[in-house]
């Protein structure tokens, strides 16, 4: 089959590296051709999709192969313990504290389905449904941006920048860490072990009394500024430690580090009297966190056990 055979395939090779289309391209929609010839439309498109999908993975450097994508993969089990753990436990307390009626499940539905989605993921995942995980990971992830969008579009809404803050320190971090999720290669997704299930149990349990335990509402006053950007630079110091190779230190921060931002943005926009002054501090902590992930930094490292390039 021709590159040029169909306008699906040279979408989805276009995705690729260019050297790396110009060398396999037509390799890849020959064997695209083999694999559909008479398949259904369904499992065409799917086969389309892994294709584009690949090279997406090739062009952003996420492939199982690369340290990026293998630490995504290592931080799944704990992405979809935190995210079900975080939705299960605000959803509880939601419902103890204002019920459930028709009116109020029909107003706040994309909130009920965010929880719902990211609680189904983390079950899912558990159960070796990496597929299914992410795609109701996507779903959580998109009632989250609903769920926004309703709360700042409301008539009596008179500081909606303030109104985006307060949702998104509950709604945020399902975006981040269904972005996480999607980033992780589908063959370098473990078979949960009752190790990946305890790492997410744990994290289900963590997340949520950490959440409940630090937030706008009970927190305002007791937490200076600089402590609310230390929550921040430390597990964004702990995620950049990936370059260096310290998987098990980058692990983690990578998946406290959506929370940490969403939970304390807010505060920290209150108590700087701004948005724009908090812009000093994320450049300052950002620089800092860059350049000590980079210090000493391994010549030739490569994935999470520091094989060094042959």
């Amino acid at each position: 089959m021709s590159m040029n055979g169909t306008v699906a395939v040279r979408t989805a090779l276009a995705l690729y590296p260019v050297r790396y289309r110009r060398e396999r391209g037509e390799e890849l929609a020959d064997v695209f051709a083999d694999t559909t010839a008479g398949a259904g439309p369904v499992a065409k498109v799917r086969e389309l999709f892994d294709l584009g999908a690949y090279g997406l993975r090739m062009r952003t450097g996420l492939t199982s192969s690369s340290g990026g994508g293998r630490l995504a993969a290592l931080a799944a089990p704990l992405v979809v313990g935190a995210a079900g753990g975080l939705a299960a436990g605000h959803a509880l307390l939601t419902y103890l504290t204002l019920g459930l009626s028709r009116a109020s499940l029909l107003y706040s539905l994309p909130y009920w389905v965010m929880c719902g989605a990211a609680v189904l993921s983390a079950v899912v995942a558990m159960l070796g449904r990496w597929t299914a995980a992410k795609l109701l990971a996507v779903v959580a992830a998109l009632a989250a941006v609903a769920d926004l969008v309703r709360a700042v579009s409301e008539p009596q809404v008179v500081q909606p920048l303030w109104i985006f803050l307060a949702v998104f320190e509950w709604s945020g971090p399902f975006v981040f860490w269904a972005l996480l999720l999607l980033a992780a290669p589908k063959d370098a997704l473990p078979v949960p072990t009752w190790r990946e299930r305890g790492l997410a149990l744990a994290a289900a349990v963590i997340t949520p009394v950490a959440a409940l335990t630090d937030n706008v509402y009970t927190s305002f006053h007791q937490l200076d500024p600089q402590w609310r950007a230390l929550m921040i630079a430390v597990p964004l110091v702990m995620a950049l430690s990936a370059v260096r190779g310290w998987y098990l230190v980058a692990v983690p921060g990578l998946v406290a580090l959506p929370w940490a931002v969403c939970v304390n943005l807010q505060a920290l926009w209150q108590q700087e009297g701004g948005a724009w002054r908090l812009l000093p501090m994320a450049v300052l902590t950002v620089a800092a966190a860059v350049a000590l992930a980079l210090l000493g930094r391994p010549k030739g490292m490569a994935g999470p056990r520091g094989r060094q390039a042959a």
